[in-house]
Order: C-alpha cells, then sequence, then structure tokens
C-alpha cells in the first residue's frame, strides 16, 4: 500500500483545481435514510473533521433521515420552516436544557434511497422530488446539494448507473454534487482490503460513514482533508489512504462531470 500511496500523492495534486463553489457555512441540514445514521450518524463525524481543522469554524448540523426513505417521503418544506428543529438540546448528564440562538441554514443535502435513481418504477420520481426539494430550498435563499450514493459492494455495475442519473439531475437542476459513489468505487476497485460496508454488502462500515464524511467534507470546504486529526478511531494508515482519496475524488470530479455528455 505504501508504495502505491507515494504514486497516488504526485498524483492528486497534479489534478486541475476545482472551482471554488464555497461560501462561510454555518448551518447544515442532511435529508436522508439509513446510510446517513448508520454509525452515530454521518453529521457528528462530519463535525468532527471540521472541529480538527485550525482554519475552518464548525458549522452547526441538523440531521433528518427515514429509514429506506426515498426523496419523496421527505416534506422539505416542513423542515425549513418549523423554527423548533435544531432549537435546543437537553443534556444527557443533568438535564439541563439549553435554547439555541435561531441561525439560518446554509446548506441542505439530499439523498435519495440507494436504488430509487436507477429503478425503472421510482426513476420518475426521484427527478420529480430532485427538482421539487430543489426549488423549494432555493425559495428560502439556501444552496441544495445532491449527495450521490455508493453501489453496493457485490454490485460495482451500480456506479455507472447511478453516476448517469446523478450527472443527469445535477445538470438539469443546476446543483453542486457531492460524489460519494465515485469515492467508493474507487476504494473497492483499488484498494479492497478496505472494506466500506457492514455484512449486508449495503450499508456503510465505519471506513464508509468515515468516506462518506470526508466527501462532504471537502465539497463544502473544498479544502484537503489530508493530514486531518480526526480519523474515527480507524487505523491510521486505513484514514490516511480514505482522505487521500477523498480529496482525489472531489479534485478530478469537476472534469470528469463536464465529459458525462449528458
Amino acid at each position: 500500500m505504501h508504495k502505491f500511496l507515494t504514486v497516488f500523492i504526485s498524483f492528486v495534486f497534479a489534478v486541475s483545481s476545482y472551482s471554488d463553489n464555497t461560501k462561510n457555512i454555518e448551518s447544515i441540514m442532511l435529508i436522508g435514510n439509513s446510510f446517513f445514521y448508520y454509525n452515530n450518524s454521518l453529521h457528528n463525524h462530519l463535525g468532527d473533521l471540521y472541529d480538527a481543522d485550525p482554519d475552518l469554524d464548525t458549522p452547526r448540523r441538523r440531521s433528518i433521515t427515514i429509514n429506506g426513505s426515498s426523496l419523496s417521503w421527505h416534506d422539505v418544506k416542513s423542515y425549513l420552516s418549523n423554527e423548533e428543529i435544531g432549537s435546543f438540546r437537553i443534556d444527557s448528564d443533568t438535564n439541563t436544557y439549553e435554547a439555541y440562538e435561531k441561525q439560518d441554514i446554509d446548506v441542505v443535502i439530499l439523498m435519495d434511497c440507494s436504488l430509487c435513481p436507477i429503478n425503472d418504477e421510482r426513476k420518475d420520481s426521484f427527478y420529480k422530488y430532485v427538482k421539487k426539494h430543489s426549488e423549494t430550498i432555493r425559495s428560502r435563499g439556501i444552496e441544495p446539494i445532491l449527495f450521490m450514493s455508493w453501489p453496493y459492494k457485490n454490485k460495482p455495475e451500480m456506479q455507472q448507473q447511478l453516476e448517469k442519473e446523478f450527472f443527469k439531475a445535477s445538470k438539469l437542476n443546476k446543483l453542486r454534487m457531492i460524489p460519494a459513489g465515485q469515492a467508493f468505487s474507487y476504494i473497492n476497485q483499488n484498494f479492497p482490503n478496505i472494506n466500506l460496508y457492514t455484512e449486508d454488502l449495503r450499508h456503510p462500515s465505519k471506513e464508509g460513514t468515515y468516506l462518506a464524511a470526508l466527501m462532504i467534507f471537502t465539497t463544502l470546504s473544498n479544502k484537503s482533508p489530508i493530514g486531518n486529526a480526526y480519523k474515527m478511531e480507524l487505523d491510521p494508515e486505513v484514514a490516511e489512504t480514505l482522505q487521500k482519496v477523498a480529496w482525489f475524488t472531489h479534485k478530478n470530479f469537476e472534469k470528469r462531470f463536464a465529459n458525462s455528455g449528458l
């Protein structure tokens, strides 16, 4: 692995720069399903990555998930209008109530069910609700971002199918996209010893959740996660590889997206 990493590092810094479409993000909402909430929820690890970067402020994060859900299950308009969401916490040790200062949401990250974009019966719904939710989010001055999920471990052919539909939906709605599926596919092909999945071959292992969090971090910050001190208690070499693959995927994504032919 060490030999490959040496080559890999040099390649990362040789690729063309991804366009900087970032801003100061203070609050994030993630809307999705169990792919987000496995392993104590991705939004917590995203916060830990921000906490470990001395140059970035950590945004407030709100994760709204329903197991097995498609985008059609989520009432995004109500999520954005309900002022109770994310308005307080209760300390688990002292049972002390703490109200949060109201904070506008800057970014909403949308994830559909893992098969919905490539299922003949659900594909139209995927496009319908990406459009509908994006319009709802933008009407409130918030940026919608599409999260590309990953292929199942035993179905690598899913990646090409997912890319086709996610690229198309992203271009039709002028959305930034988080290419987590591309990063998963790269690891699966080049580092088969790193297992990104649980026993069901679909949901993320700790390594998978960490990689997905890294992809969100790099997309939102446009900053390399290489060397980030938060490693989710993973083997340091594995965490370092995931950091490098996340940055490599992010830096190459714009070119691949532009050449998708859609």
